[in-house]
């Protein structure tokens, strides 16, 4: 393969943006869903806690599936079931329908993400760099979910921003379109690894794993009660949601720069230095008055995404021949987990004031910070060795 970056990559890449937006879009409207369906702050941690475990447990299953089977229908019909049901909380009666919906679309999220960061990996020789742009594209698409549920709403009512899910019908049906037209053996290897070739590896691998709980415990936590936080301090839905969009769209440019820095300083340098740069801005932002805090923030979730697609491509190269599993585990399962810290987080903010668990929160930082380092030194693969997806 060349080393240029693949066109389909960039559709890949396409697709995870669309994906994440609707990842991103109930967010901004909580503050909406709280007036209408009557909800406390442990409620609404408790509904993004809901909707990580609906993800966080099937992904593996799909990254499982999807490392034995031969067509990535996941990556075509995730966008789809995530548009569909994202896009419709505004409909939710209750708490429980509302958690119903975004349970549902969650696992349309985790359908996708296993097979599509395989996919992504294997179309440049460039993995890192592949990876780099595979992620930045979600976290993009993170960044502008938040200005399009605002703008939906706004525009359109809380009820009405079920017309939002056209984007993802569009993107699924160009994908399913491409994945009908090549021959399923021009894609995919169709071997069976065990999970006994992992033993060898789990120690790192656990370091990893519990490098990016804490992480996406943090992040997830302030992206979750940021538009809280605001409304709470006398700024509108919409300013709220382009705060969001900031602190989102800082990510994307971490996650892309991570890429490009792992490539000269190596992929634990780049962990290491994300988590030590995250940790005071994170602090500073509850700490300074609103206009500079946000600034922080930013600069913060800017430092800590750039770790995002570096912990990827070192998971699948400690056992390539189990990528898909692997980045299940990275980023569903381990994602999943920290999302869930988000429930506690809402109850303590009941307890004790808001910003005071968001403080509580940033402590994870210096434990992912203690896994970085406990990881082994060792470089990036060159020729996606990992990659089970051959150029069609």
């Amino acid at each position: 393969m060349p080393s240029r970056l693949h066109p389909r990559l960039l559709l890949v890449s396409a697709a995870h943006l669309t994906i994440d937006a609707y990842s991103s879009f109930v967010t901004p409207l909580i503050p909406l869903l709280i007036v209408k369906l009557h909800l406390s702050l442990t409620q609404v941690g408790t509904l993004v806690a809901l909707s990580s475990l609906a993800s966080s447990l099937s992904q593996p299953l799909f990254g499982w599936l999807s490392d034995r089977l031969s067509r990535p229908w996941f990556v075509a019909f995730g966008p789809l079931v995530a548009a569909v049901f994202l896009s419709s909380v505004g409909l939710a009666p209750s708490f429980g329908g509302l958690a119903a919906i975004v349970m549902l679309g969650g696992i349309g999220a985790a359908a996708f993400h296993p097979q599509a960061a395989v996919l992504a990996s294997g179309l440049s020789e460039r993995r890192a760099l592949a990876m780099s742009t595979f992620v930045t594209g979600g976290t993009i698409g993170f960044s502008i979910g938040p200005l399009f549920a605002a703008a939906m709403a706004g525009a359109l009512g809380l009820e009405r921003t079920w017309l939002g899910a056209l984007p993802g019908l569009v993107v699924s049906a160009v994908l399913i379109a491409w994945f009908a037209r090549v021959p399923p053996a021009a894609r995919f290897h169709r071997e069976r690894p065990a999970f006994s070739e992992l033993r060898p590896v789990w120690r790192p691998l656990a370091m990893l794993y519990f490098a990016v709980v804490f992480r996406s415990a943090v992040s997830f936590g302030f992206m979750t009660f940021l538009p809280i936080l605001l409304h709470r301090r006398g700024l509108s839905v919409q300013s709220g949601g382009l705060a969001l969009s900031a602190y989102l769209g800082a990510g994307a440019v971490g996650g892309l720069l991570g890429g490009w820095i792992a490539e000269r300083w190596g992929g634990r340098g780049v962990v290491i230095r994300s988590f030590l740069g995250a940790l005071p801005l994170f602090v500073a932002f509850l700490l300074l008055p609103t206009g500079p805090g946000v600034v922080c923030l930013a600069l913060g979730n800017l430092m800590l995404q750039g770790s995002l697609p570096v912990n990827v491509v070192i998971g699948q190269e400690l056992s390539p021949r189990h990528a898909s599993t692997i980045s299940s585990l990275l980023m569903g399962f381990a994602w999943g987990l920290g999302v869930l810290m988000v429930g506690p987080t809402g109850a303590l903010a009941d307890a004790r004031g808001l910003e005071n668990a968001l403080l509580a929160l940033t402590t994870l930082l210096g434990a992912g910070l203690l896994c970085a380092i406990a990881l082994p030194k060792m470089g990036l693969a060159a020729a996606g060795t990992a990659a089970v997806v051959a150029e069609p």
